[in-house]
């Protein structure tokens, strides 16, 4: 059966006012941040089946964990894990995209009809710029991260996280629009947790807006560590009601997708707010 591609997607939803779309995490590793990676192809689906009974229309699919302190895997490793994930996951119509900093990987989930790259390197490998230019209905994600995974928040610092993040995205946007890159195709990433503190985290929410103007932007917050209050840290469980009033927020501010572990309670948010929106505007 024909996989559904994002960028349709999301032409169709934005039409509907269904926006933003809801995207559910499948994490195929052992170290999972959350707790919730799976790794056999049994384990794979259903996950991903209970995701899309729960709401999910994307599913991102993880193979190699970025959290902070996390050590790279080889290329073998994150493949032997993730192409086995995605053959489990042939039978679904749903867009998949891919979270993996290789082009050559993401190369081989394009047979399985992944149509986004969600690169946490922000683009810098050209290999994916050339995937680009030879599929047009293929988007990326450009995400800000200051760092890496092992050494990203060992004290972040930035004289003006807003602008520096702003800047980040008008620079990648002008360099891939003059390689043909249109950005339409360009879902914007602040990177929430990465290389950040929980301030900084914080002051990009607040400006979600002035984001969101600039093109398509993915938001990513959920249950990560900033949402507990300084003197009350909790598990990344316990932080599923912080991550829907996120989720709430950014639907305000003209989010595009949004990344969650419960998708079921994103989309109650979205059609509770469409609902009230769509009074107010009668």
């Amino acid at each position: 059966m024909p996989r559904a591609e994002l960028r349709a997607l999301l032409n169709r939803s934005r039409d509907k006012g269904d926006l933003p779309l809801v995207m559910g995490i499948v994490n195929i590793t052992p170290d999972s941040f959350s707790g919730d990676g799976v790794l056999s192809p049994a384990q794979i689906k259903e996950r991903a089946s209970c995701l899309i009974e729960a709401g999910a229309e994307v599913l991102d699919i993880g193979a190699e964990s970025t959290r902070p302190g996390s050590t790279p895997i080889s290329a073998e490793e994150e493949r032997a894990r993730l192409l086995p994930a995605l053959s489990a996951l042939a039978s679904l119509e749903i867009p998949l995209s891919i979270d993996t900093r290789r082009p050559e990987i993401f190369r081989e989930a394009l047979t399985f009809g992944a149509s986004l790259v969600n690169d946490v390197d922000g683009l810098i490998n050209p290999g994916f710029t050339t995937i680009l230019q030879e599929f047009p209905h293929v988007m990326a994600v450009l995400m800000h991260r200051q760092g890496t995974s092992e050494t990203m928040q060992d004290k972040p610092y930035y004289d003006d996280v807003v602008t520096s993040v702003e800047t980040f995205f008008r620079s990648g946007l002008a360099s891939l629009q003059s390689q043909g890159i249109t950005p339409d195709r360009i879902l914007l990433d602040p990177g929430i947790g990465f290389g950040k503190t929980r301030n900084h985290n914080l002051c990009l929410l607040a400006e979600t807006a002035r984001f969101a103007r600039l093109g398509p932007l993915l938001v990513a917050p959920s249950r990560k560590r900033f949402l507990d209050a300084p003197d009350n840290p909790r598990s990344p469980m316990e932080r599923d009601l912080a991550t829907g009033g996120v989720m709430a927020w950014v639907h305000l501010q003209g989010a595009t997708l949004f990344r969650t572990h419960r998708p079921e309670v994103a989309r109650e948010i979205r059609r509770t707010l469409k609902a009230i929106e769509t009074v107010r505007h009668e």
